[in-house]
């Protein structure tokens, strides 16, 4: 199992926000059981976009400040039976980028963020710091969605997404981790997207239909090497090759199975036989209807 010692859960003080909190506490509790895991909470307070007298605009932070060490101490208290040790952290600055430098700082391992907060005053436009906290980690990051059912922590269903590159592999360590502590099934999908040749009608439908084969017997062969490889898990590990588009077959895909959580890296290798995986992985997580796992691609 990959070790997991630092998880982080950024909150602007919604309830919709809080709901990324009971799925990190369980992931926390289930790494501990091979090293202790620490659960982060961080608060950003915003800079103020008015002008103000700087004795004002001082006094006006740091009572954003206090306000949210106070929440964030509320908050830990709720959870203080969970046998989690929990890290309290309220800072002031942009928001995206706060969370990111204070991620990077900590060595922080996973992000578990909710898709959605609650905007207003004092609170985030939270889509677009999750999009930004995306973009812009080092480390694995869980999506929570906010119109799905509230998460208890375990998944029981995770399917991985692969286009046979190794940077869409990258996820599998952390995936495999999550299905170990989760005891879940695990099921690696890889998508052909369907050949759009060129020719006349009747040669087209022929040419396709051989390269379809193609490409579908080199992903199923894929697939079975590549589990050949991988460790032993509690769960269930099959593998699927499936045709059409990427993005909308993965959602669909993840409907009909009753997935709780879909895990890709955020790039795959793009070309022949391959998708633009940044684009596949965006629809993917705006569409999808369960949590997300996105890992952001790594340095060789």
């Amino acid at each position: 199992m990959t070790p997991c010692q630092r998880i982080l859960v950024p909150l602007d003080g919604s309830s919709l926000a809080e709901r990324a909190i009971p799925p990190a506490i369980a992931l926390a509790q289930a790494f501990a059981a091979a090293e202790p895991c620490e659960l982060h909470i961080l608060r950003v307070v915003p800079p103020i976009m008015v002008a103000l007298d700087p004795t004002l605009y001082t006094e006006t932070i740091h009572l954003g400040e206090e306000e949210s060490k106070s929440y964030l101490e509320t908050v830990a208290i709720e959870y203080e039976d969970s046998g989690v040790p929990i890290i309290t952290a309220a800072e002031t600055g942009s928001v995206a980028e706060t969370i990111v430098n204070y991620a990077q700082e900590n060595k922080t391992d996973l992000i578990v963020i909710s898709s959605h907060g609650r905007s207003g005053v004092s609170r985030w436009v939270y889509g677009s710091v999750t999009d930004k906290v995306l973009r812009q980690s080092c480390c694995a990051t869980l999506i929570i969605r906010e119109q799905i059912e509230q998460i208890a922590g375990k998944f029981k269903k995770i399917v991985v997404c692969l286009d046979g590159s190794q940077l869409a592999e990258q996820v599998l360590e952390t995936a495999l981790s999550l299905a170990q502590c989760s005891q879940a099934e695990i099921i690696l999908l890889r998508i052909v997207e369907p050949a759009s040749l060129l020719f006349d009608m009747e040669t087209a439908d022929q040419v396709q239909e051989s390269v379809n084969a193609l490409e579908r017997g080199e992903a199923e062969a894929y697939l079975n090497n590549l589990m050949q490889t991988l460790p032993q898990t509690p769960g269930i590990l099959t593998a699927h090759t499936l045709m059409g588009p990427p993005a909308d077959t993965i959602i669909d895909f993840a409907k009909e199975e009753q997935v709780d959580l879909i895990a890709m890296s955020s790039h795959g290798r793009s070309g022949i036989s391959r998708w633009v995986y940044g684009s596949v992985t965006e629809k993917v997580m705006r569409g999808a209807a369960c949590a997300t796992l996105i890992m952001h691609e790594q340095e060789p």
